[in-house]
């Protein structure tokens, strides 16, 4: 196993238990929020008063600048931030809104942080990605959605879907067209724009893991010019691509949420392996289930090795952030190996493990429902798109 220590002095090792302290006052334990699979109303409640309890800590804007509600704390507090709470499967903030709040603190002027960062900082104000649209997926560069110009505004057509969570959300960052065709990258700008706007209506996508997604319509959705983030027409490269724009000094990468719902997963599985028989052998003693385990347990170690690399090169003397090509790496390991650890987990465990109740269910049901979830890794593009971008601009392969 790997092992990386973050917490390698008396300082970092007391806000450590800080933070666990934190969580165990707060956070039931054995708790797990999924951001994406999670429609509770009630359970939507106590999440919203978790964040504003971590807003008030002022850990969600744990590195920002004091000017903008942040605390100036480093990158190394926030990774171990990040690893406790996603250890413990808190939900630290709503995930997008950390995105987007990246992009302002990068793109946004003086008056679009004081703005826009407050809400995202206290944990009050939830924002959604309006992203992809129902032809241009993947390939995002194909996207239709508008915005002229008309006077001191810009008014904003076209649709946007797979917006995740954006039914609890006020504001939705959205890509649009606002040059002439030209080409596919050139001419899209970004827009902030608040959802209780007039012209701006909201769909369910009910997902097949039990959560919600939207569709998200815009007609002739009136917003002031100040609504645009970053450079006209030039959103491609500042916001999906997440170039120029002032260097966030303290905002590094941090451990990967989707890893630590892979181990709490697999190492339930391993438990159930030990304490379950088939016959009178237990499954841990298999030869074949312990290669299937020990096959897993590789791969999330692979996985454990990209993001702490992406991390060092945050933190390096010198050092530029993680590139292109290690993130596309880290991404299409993500998209491959969590379906397939929940595949082999649900061949591990048998058909009753697609039981969600009754007596004869296996682990309630969780690996069932983790089974489906891994499907939903599109974010971001998927697989097959990142090896082609992988292929083309860092190997130099033809298409």
């Amino acid at each position: 196993m790997v092992d990386f220590r973050a917490d390698d002095t008396a300082e970092l090792r007391a806000w450590r238990r800080e933070v666990r302290g934190f969580l165990e006052e707060n956070w039931p334990k054995g708790k797990i929020f999924e951001f994406d699979y999670d429609e509770d109303e009630a359970g939507w409640g106590e999440y919203r008063q978790f964040w504003q309890k971590v807003g008030q800590k002022g850990w969600i804007a744990l590195t920002w600048s004091p000017e903008y509600y942040g605390l100036g704390r480093s990158a190394i507090e926030n990774w171990i931030l990040q690893e406790e709470f996603s250890y413990w499967g808190a939900p630290a903030h709503p995930v997008i809104g950390i995105y987007v709040a990246n992009a302002i603190l990068r793109l946004g002027t003086h008056e679009q942080r004081l703005k826009y960062l407050k809400g995202i900082a206290e944990g009050t104000e939830y924002w959604a990605e309006g992203y992809s649209e129902p032809s241009a997926g993947s390939d995002l560069a194909s996207l239709t959605t508008r915005a002229r110009r008309d006077g001191d505004y810009w008014v904003l057509n076209g649709q946007k879907t797979l917006g995740t969570a954006a039914q609890h959300c006020k504001w939705m960052n959205v890509l649009a067209r606002t040059g002439p065709d030209g080409g596919r990258q050139n001419g899209i700008s970004c827009f902030v724009v608040p959802l209780d706007a007039p012209g701006v209506q909201l769909l369910p996508i009910e997902n097949m893991a039990d959560g919600t997604q939207n569709q998200t319509f815009f007609d002739n959705v009136r917003l002031p010019a100040d609504s645009l983030l970053g450079d006209e027409g030039e959103a491609w490269k500042q916001v999906w691509f997440g170039m120029g724009g002032d260097k966030l000094d303290n905002t590094g990468p941090y451990p990967e949420p989707h890893f630590f719902r892979m181990v709490r997963t697999l190492n339930t599985v391993i438990r159930y392996c030990r304490e379950t028989k088939r016959g009178r052998t237990a499954l841990a003693d298999d030869p074949v289930i312990r290669q299937k385990l020990g096959e897993l347990i590789c791969g999330v170690e692979a996985f454990k090795l990209l993001f702490h690399e992406a991390y060092s090169d945050v933190i390096s003397p010198g050092g530029k952030g993680p590139s292109v090509m290690l993130t596309t790496m880290t991404s299409i390991h993500l998209k491959e190996f969590w379906p397939h650890l929940a595949q082999v987990c649900m061949e591990i465990v048998g058909p009753l493990a697609q039981l969600q109740g009754g007596k004869w269910a296996q682990l309630q049901g969780h690996i069932e429902k983790f089974f489906r979830a891994s499907f939903g890794n599109h974010a971001g593009g998927t697989s097959q798109l990142k090896r082609m971008v992988l292929a083309t601009r860092w190997l130099g392969l033809p298409r």
